[in-house]
């Protein structure tokens, strides 16, 4: 069984981010400047064809980054994402020790997929695709990722702004050394991300971002 699991992930630059004084702010008000990702509400998940049976789904549990976002213009907005590759998980406890393993992630030497934006195509008013590199197994690819911007608004209860994107993409895990079992388990892996990035930097969303230059620079 292999997955790559892409995206991981995403790592932020910077391009959008207040100035002097007050912050850009779109048409929902919320301001431009950066955003970390909100854990307790994004969900990434992956899925390949089993021996032309079934489409097993894989998650990964930890993930981290951090969105520089244009309010005023969206295109110059840039995101950066670190999953961890011992966080992968499939439900079944000697699998998920194997996704860690050398068969495959290779934890230890690799700890992270990382995903890093390159420039965002805009599509419709809400919908665009993001082109970036992502890294796995310190192996790095272009990777397009179909983005829909689901809304912007200030949290009921944190009152702080908060942002929510869907988005899809597929990979071809044989790119990156995952190609145990291919063809009888499928090269082509698939993935869905739901992703909340709430206002501000936080240690974590920071590492993240760190982890994501150094895989980009050392691949």
């Amino acid at each position: 069984m292999k997955h790559i699991i892409i995206l991981a992930v995403f790592a932020v630059v910077m391009t959008a981010s207040c100035s002097n004084g007050d912050p850009a702010t779109g048409d929902a008000g919320i301001p431009s400047g950066t955003y970390a990702i909100d854990p307790s509400h994004t969900s990434i998940t992956f899925y390949y064809l089993h021996q032309g049976l079934s489409y097993p789904l894989l998650r990964a549990t930890s993930a981290a980054g951090e969105l520089e976002y244009d309010a005023e213009k969206i295109e110059n907005s840039s995101v950066n994402v670190a999953i961890a590759t011992d966080s992968i998980r499939s439900n079944i406890d000697y699998f998920d020790e194997e996704l860690a393993s050398r068969k495959f992630f290779n934890a230890d030497k690799f700890p992270y997929i990382t995903f890093r934006s390159d420039s965002y195509e805009v599509v419709s008013e809400n919908g665009g695709i993001v082109h970036g590199q992502v890294t796995i197994r310190g192996i790095s690819k272009a990777l397009e990722l179909g983005v829909k911007m689901n809304g912007a608004m200030i949290h009921p209860i944190t009152e702080i702004p908060v942002l929510g994107f869907s988005a899809t993409g597929s990979l071809s895990r044989s790119d990156f050394g995952l190609d145990r079992g291919v063809p009888v388990v499928s090269d082509a892996v698939e993935f869905r991300i739901e992703i909340e990035f709430l206002w501000g930097s936080n240690e974590n969303s920071q590492a993240a971002v760190h982890a994501v230059a150094q895989s980009i620079g050392g691949s």
